[in-house]
């Protein structure tokens, strides 16, 4: 076998974070569209600024429902502008983002938000928040469940209304270009994920 390689184009820093981008396009290219999001079957373009609010605004209320810096959060939803914004939102308070698969069954769902150690979990439908009920007396660590299509970001940004943007910007920046952001658990072809 042949092997090629080339080198890097880019150097990500030892002190660098998935959470520069956000901020780094807000500064430079505020109103850029960094991203767009369906609204009543049109689509709307979300600038640099008002992706890093909405960021932050879902930061606070994680932080302020107590997600401490490393811990893990679940995120069960189909792709969407919301799975991007939480993601981010989840990085931004120190955490560590654990994608559940929309079609897991509930013993899938237990096993993932069980081995990793979630003490959050977003969903998006009511069928979502069913099966993680359904198995959340064997989950512990499970403090919060929030689900997007129930208000759940909503409640997030009222939960976070007295924590202040230097605290997020304190959380955003613990975590280093070495550390876990996400989890994620592949299929297991002889077992569990």
């Amino acid at each position: 076998m042949r092997e090629f390689s080339l080198p890097a184009l880019y150097e990500v820093p030892a002190d660098g974070n998935l959470t520069d981008i956000v901020r780094r396009n807000a500064a430079q290219h505020p109103d850029v569209a960094v991203i767009a999001r369906k609204v009543g079957g049109t689509w709307q373009d979300v600038s640099a600024t008002a992706f890093l609010a909405e960021v932050r605004t879902v930061a606070k209320g994680l932080i302020a429902a107590g997600v401490q810096p490393g811990d893990r959060v679940g995120l069960m939803s189909r792709t969407r502008y919301e799975w991007t914004l939480l993601d981010f939102a989840i990085w931004s308070a120190g955490a560590v983002t654990v994608p559940v698969y929309e079609t897991s069954s509930p013993e899938q769902v237990r096993w993932i938000l069980g081995d990793s150690g979630a003490t959050a979990c977003v969903v998006e439908t009511d069928a979502h928040a069913t099966a993680v009920e359904s198995v959340r007396d064997g989950l512990p660590a499970l403090k919060h469940v929030w689900q997007i299509e129930g208000g759940g970001l909503d409640e997030l940004g009222r939960l976070g209304q007295d924590v202040t943007d230097e605290t997020v910007e304190e959380r955003s920046s613990i975590a280093k270009a070495d550390d876990p952001a996400t989890i994620v658990y592949t299929s297991g072809t002889t077992g569990r994920p």
